[in-house]
């Protein structure tokens, strides 16, 4: 065995980062110095109605934002770091080790975790957990799950308990990444209970999650609230506030309001116009990187998408510097790399193609369009207009012409893997901390339309990175395999986001985090 990771190396005791923002600009963690006071009710406004909280069927991140207060992990990540790459910590599982060739995963589990219903958390839980995912003889075997899983348990051959406290995941081909991709928040395996299912039924688990985490299910109004409560037999840390409340408010005005109002205690998805407002109000807007991107996809089937010259020319067309500073108003940082900041194989020096409106128009006229001749759709979700218009103006001025087709998000999200006639681009956001993202994401252009079959190279690069049983090679290998796809065009990156939440004057102890996600369990409001 090798790469025996142990809790007491990885998890340092890690401080809660306390510190006041200031106006026009704060640091990554808010709060000021002092002892924590517990108890209070906190409610915090999200910009997008979750999606059921059942842990292996879920998306979006404001979905786990939610449920990662429920549930846990085997494995996570360390979410008081604000900057760079989040350390891997032990969570539900105390270490983990892998065989020599990277294929068979061996998991030590902590011995005095339970589930809210108090019943005991082991191995054997664990492994019903997997089962519903993945063994299609299991009773309650959970076909949407197992789609959702399949990205990363495809490859699963064998799993099984070793003893009580300790089970043992055996891949088909090396899984070098597998740890990190346990700390994720969708296509991973946070740990349900299964009483719960086997006694309701799969579909029913949404409406009654049960975990081990810090936060038990209260209640939820679809389209208005979810109330947590504090798990007063939780293994870990107190946490402590006595409540969570995420209110469901995607209107951007009425979030931003709720907050100055004092009806919210914190807020996601800042707009940049309201930075210098709520700033000047006292209230705290930190700055951070999580590990995201805002990307262009391309509909490759639209035939004039499928040719390279077209692609570039709107790579080129876009000047992310101008995005940054005039969408944005300098609160986003222009990217040139597919692998998101954060992420363990992000190059900051990389770029694609560089800004050249020139260069853009060339490429068109030799891929045969006169100024005005290619025109396509820009589909967005509403959150978005206000990019896509500038986008609208950007593809102008090199002779492309767009319609913006505005759509709410369930609506967007169904539009983009089934295109239209005259579809083009569409507008994404997504990125994780963990190398092996580059495969998810590259498996997220064919949902868009992308044959792997037309880029072999790319494929060829993305497999042997996913699949390596060199740790010294593997990073390298994923960042030559996203160079191939900025090669051919294959995206277009755009901007990472440096101010997206919000909190209260008396709100302590809050970090935006060097991921896509946030622990509550740490924070508490000042008197």
């Amino acid at each position: 065995m090798r790469r025996i990771v142990s809790g007491v190396a990885l998890i340092a005791a890690s401080a809660v980062l306390l510190h006041g923002c200031a106006a026009g600009g704060g640091p990554a963690a808010t709060g000021d110095a002092g002892e924590p006071v517990e108890g209070g009710d906190f409610v915090s406004a999200l910009y997008l109605e979750p999606r059921g909280l059942d842990p292996h069927r879920q998306v979006f991140w404001e979905t786990y934002r939610v449920s990662r207060h429920i549930f846990e992990p085997l494995v996570q990540e360390d979410l008081t770091q604000t900057e760079g790459v989040p350390d891997l910590q032990p969570a539900l599982a105390e270490s983990w080790e892998s065989s020599d060739d990277g294929r068979t995963w061996t998991f030590t589990l902590r011995q005095d975790a339970t589930f809210h219903d108090g019943s005991r958390f082991d191995a054997e839980a664990v492994h019903q957990n997997v089962q519903r995912v993945w063994d299609e003889d299991y009773e309650f075997y959970d076909e949407e799950a197992a789609g959702r899983l399949q990205v990363w348990f495809g490859n699963l051959s064998e799993a099984q308990p070793v003893d009580d406290f300790t089970y043992e995941f055996t891949f088909s081909e090396p899984f070098l990444g597998f740890p990190r991709i346990l700390a994720q928040s969708m296509y991973t395996l946070p740990i349900g209970n299964p009483a719960v299912w086997e006694e309701h039924g799969n579909d029913a688990f949404a409406d009654q999650p049960e975990g081990t985490g810090p936060y038990r299910f209260v209640s939820r109004a679809i389209g208005d609230r979810i109330e947590l409560e504090r798990n007063e037999d939780y293994y870990g840390d107190r946490p402590y506030l006595d409540t969570l409340t995420f209110r469901i408010i995607p209107n951007n005005q009425t979030r931003v309001a709720s907050l100055l109002n004092n009806e919210v205690d914190h807020i996601s998805y800042v707009q940049p116009d309201d930075v210098e407002t709520l700033e000047n109000a006292g209230f705290n807007v930190p700055e951070g990187t999580g590990a995201q991107l805002i990307y262009l996809s391309f509909n490759y089937d639209n035939p004039e998408l499928q040719d390279e010259r077209v692609r570039k020319a709107l790579i080129h067309g876009l000047d992310r510097e101008a995005l940054a500073e005039q969408v944005f108003n300098g609160y986003a940082s222009p990217q040139y790399s597919f692998l998101p900041p954060g992420n363990e194989a992000y190059d900051p020096a990389v770029r694609d193609f560089e800004y050249d409106p020139e260069a853009a128009r060339e490429l068109l006229a030799d891929a045969g369009y006169e100024p005005g001749e290619l025109h396509f759709n820009l589909v967005v979700d509403v959150a978005n207009e206000n990019l896509a218009q500038w986008l609208q103006d950007a593809y102008g001025q090199i002779g492309v012409e767009t319609e913006i087709v505005s759509l709410d998000r369930v609506s967007y999200s169904a539009r983009v893997y089934n295109s239209e006639e005259g579809d083009g681009l569409s507008l994404d956001e997504f990125g994780e901390t963990n190398a092996e993202w580059l495969f998810n994401g590259y498996n997220g252009l064919t949902g868009r339309g992308l044959d792997q079959d037309d880029y072999p190279e790319v494929t060829e690069a993305i497999q042997e990175a996913l699949y390596t049983d060199d740790e010294d090679a593997r990073i390298q290998q994923w960042q030559e395999a996203e160079a191939l796809l900025r090669e051919n065009a294959l995206v277009i990156p755009a901007v990472n986001l440096t101010r997206y939440y919000a909190t209260g004057p008396n709100v302590q102890g809050f970090t935006f985090a060097s991921t896509n996600w946030y622990d509550l369990s740490t924070v508490w409001l000042s008197e």
